[in-house]
């Protein structure tokens, strides 16, 4: 199958976006350790999706085996997607102290299953994984603060995606238009994963401007 540039330039909007979606959710985590987690996670997964973009762009052009480009994509993406669930998962406790060993044993066993498989399924499945732990995350610390809006986009992200599953086991997967379709799906779910995340942090500086207004007021009357 020819694959089009213009496919391949296409497919860096979803990277762009839910991206930058994953980087809005680790603002909401409540400590600076936390934050600098899950910005570090976002950066990983974004760095993931580029290299499977820069390498799909240049076989559209014909411009030499960038393979290593598109292997990188889960390792990048279950490293990331281990930090920000980690990150998530510490704001999900309200800042108490969440260990972080049990998200670096999943992965090391990941990396180690993948080693000695010589094969990155491990990994795909680490980053599959790890990526909808976030979005379930996601949705709990939105329905917090009765972001009811927020969840319901989360949700709508994770069944677009799970429905690429069956598109991409079809006999016509190797088709443009079952390419176009597919990515038309992932840029659909990254935006309602974006617009969800913004959400999410809205109504958490909300609450926590209202908690910051309600402990001045206690102080002032004392």
């Amino acid at each position: 199958m020819d694959y089009p540039i213009v496919l391949a330039l296409e497919d860096f909007v979803p990277v762009i976006l839910g991206s930058t979606g994953f980087a809005l959710l680790s603002r909401t985590a409540p400590t600076a350790r936390a934050q600098q987690a899950g910005l570090a996670g976002a950066v990983l997964i974004g760095l993931g999706g580029v290299s499977k973009c820069i390498w799909k762009l240049a076989f559209s052009a014909e411009v030499g085996d960038w393979t290593l480009f598109e292997q990188a994509l889960f390792p990048l993406m279950a490293a990331g997607a281990t930090l920000l669930a980690w990150a998530l998962a510490v704001t999900v406790r309200h800042g108490r102290r969440t260990h972080a060993w049990p998200f670096a044993l999943a992965f090391a066993l990941c990396v180690a299953g993948a080693i000695f498989g010589q094969s990155l399924n491990p990994l795909f499945v680490a980053a599959t994984l790890g990526v909808t732990a976030v979005s379930v995350l996601g949705a709990i610390i939105a329905a917090r603060y009765q972001q009811w809006w927020a969840v319901s986009l989360y949700v709508l992200g994770l069944v677009l995606v799970m429905g690429l599953v069956p598109l991409r086991g079809s006999d016509s997967h190797h088709t443009l238009a079952f390419q176009w379709l597919e990515q038309g799906i992932n840029t659909s779910a990254q935006a309602a994963l974006l617009a969800a995340a913004w959400l999410t942090l809205r109504a958490s500086r909300r609450a926590s401007r209202q908690a910051s207004r309600n402990s001045a007021n206690v102080g002032a009357s004392q």
